[in-house]
């Protein structure tokens, strides 16, 4: 057996910039994002003097024009076998994007300019800044260790949602929301844009290095599948996508079922507010736990595995969080369902990069978001509908199983390549 050539001093030195400035992405593009909405909605409400509908348009029109705008910038972004934007670029663009979206909100007049000026300005830049853009850059740098990888980096999102809505709350209290806005708008300009600028890059083969600092032979033994690049039409016309796209979105939308209604969830089990909120923390804090160490697991027992493990976990837990109906268990079993869930979001990047390759996984991670949605925006409101026939909760959250049931069939459809014929 072959020994491994173990990486070079310097492809390990370019790689940790690699992986800060794909962690400040997720972090910063997330954070002061979708996360902001809800500490800053009664302020701007009582400023503009709008109901919360007109409010609500803001994260309607984001996820519509982050969807819309994904499969483009998945496909612009260069990769090792086709030339175009450079991760770099993409992530310094987006990072000014919603620097300045944030200072020109601050000056909005009412709720329906706030929720365009959103759609205009904060969406595209977390497209360029955010998850997208971020995992392409380290499905291009890592093959061996991708999945530990990608959970490090999109940790990032989780520490980002348990600390930035308590800072920008401390902002708001002290300073206004329209100031607070705009600080955290300068935040974004003085501290996201510089990282992006001086420590993204797009492939390693940009510095003279290789994935995980391999030689070239074994860059060849671990090549993936789908090296040319695939038009949009060659990806639609495969079933193995619309199979991951679809799975992927019944997934997502079945989680953030579990995670919106939480709060109430609790909150009819006799728990407090504060109580209810504190388990969504715990949530979180657990999920950035659970997207290091699932996503490390999976480059040992392989993806496609550890993606079968983690649905029937998240039907178990939530099985569990429907029969009981004591709030320190059902703390428990929610805590374990957002370590399992929140790993998700790893192993879907590192299950289309191992599917479609490096030179398609901008592509087709970026088609998959189109693909998704109708999905949530379709769900969350039945559940909610739900909720209001049946007056329990209970039966909201027993919907999320065969939504999570349905995703494992489908992954049990998909051939997962040997993309690796390692050397050890």
């Amino acid at each position: 057996m072959t020994t491994a050539a173990l990486p070079s001093s310097s492809f390990k030195s370019r790689s940790r910039r690699v992986l800060v400035a794909g962690f400040a992405g997720s972090f910063f593009s997330v954070g002061f994002s979708m996360y902001l909405f809800g500490v800053f909605q009664n302020a701007m409400l009582q400023s503009f003097e709008g109901s919360v509908a007109m409010f609500s348009l803001a994260p309607t029109v984001m996820s519509i024009i982050s969807g819309i705008l994904s499969p483009f910038v998945g496909r612009a972004l260069t990769t090792r076998a086709r030339p175009g934007v450079s991760v770099r670029t993409a992530m310094v663009v987006g990072a000014m994007s919603i620097g300045a979206g944030l200072l020109v909100i601050s000056r909005a007049e009412s709720a329906v300019g706030a929720a365009l000026l959103f759609g205009l300005f904060i969406a595209p830049g977390t497209v360029m800044l955010g998850p997208l853009v971020t995992q392409a850059m380290i499905t291009n740098w890592f093959d061996a260790s991708r999945g530990q990888k990608l959970g490090l980096v999109v940790a990032g999102t989780t520490v980002a949602g348990g600390l930035v809505p308590v800072f920008a709350a401390q902002l708001i209290e002290i300073f206004g929301w329209r100031d607070a806005m705009a600080i955290l708008g300068g935040i974004m300009l003085a501290v996201a844009v510089p990282i992006a600028a001086l420590l993204a890059r797009s492939t390693p083969e940009e510095v003279g290095e290789r994935p995980d600092g391999v030689t070239a032979s074994e860059t060849d033994a671990l090549a993936t599948p789908s090296a040319r690049p695939l038009s949009t039409a060659d990806l639609l016309r495969r079933p193995v996508f619309w199979l991951c796209g679809v799975m992927f979105a019944l997934q997502f939308a079945a989680g953030s079922v579990s995670v919106i209604y939480t709060v109430p969830y609790a909150q009819q089990l006799g728990l407090g507010l504060v109580a209810s909120a504190s388990i969504l923390s715990l949530r979180s804090l657990f999920g950035a736990l659970g997207k290091v160490l699932l996503g490390s697991l999976s480059d040992r027992v392989g993806v496609k595995r550890m993606i079968y493990t983690c649905f029937g976990v998240e039907v178990a837990l939530t099985a569990l969080m429907v029969q009981t109906r004591d709030p320190i268990w059902f703390t428990v079993f929610g805590v374990g369902l957002g370590f399992v869930g929140a790993a998700m979001l790893p192993l879907k990047a590192a299950f289309v990069g191992q599917l479609f390759g490096r030179a398609n996984f901008g592509s087709a991670f970026g088609l998959m978001q189109t693909v998704a949605l109708p999905f949530a925006p379709l769900i969350i409101p039945l559940a909610g509908h739900v909720k209001d026939l049946t007056d329990d909760y209970a039966v909201v959250f027993a919907g999320a199983i065969p939504l999570y049931a349905v995703g494992a069939l489908l992954l049990s459809f998909i051939k997962a390549p040997d993309v690796r014929s390692r050397v050890s």
